[in-house]
C-alpha cells in the first residue's frame, strides 16, 4: 500500500466499519413476514365465520353440493 492509497472500508486503518443502517433485504424480509402473518391471522379469524354460514345454509336445505349445475 502506498501513501496515496487509503484503507479500504476500514476505520482508523484497523477496525472494520460498523454498519449503521439496516440492509434493504432485511426490511423487505420483515415486511414479507408481517404480511404473511397477517394473512394467516385473517384466515384463522374468518374461516369459522364462513364455516358457520355454510353450515347454516346446509341446515336450511341450500346445500351447494345438491345444487344443479347450469351449463352455458
Amino acid at each position: 500500500m502506498t501513501h496515496s492509497d487509503g484503507p479500504l472500508g476500514l476505520r482508523d486503518g484497523f477496525l472494520p466499519e460498523r454498519q449503521t443502517t439496516l440492509n434493504l433485504p432485511t426490511i423487505k424480509t420483515t415486511v414479507l413476514l408481517a404480511a404473511l402473518l397477517l394473512y394467516a391471522l385473517g384466515f384463522v379469524a374468518l374461516y369459522p365465520i364462513a364455516q358457520a354460514s355454510v353450515s347454516k345454509s346446509v341446515a336450511e336445505g341450500n346445500d351447494p353440493a345438491l345444487m344443479d349445475f347450469v351449463g352455458p
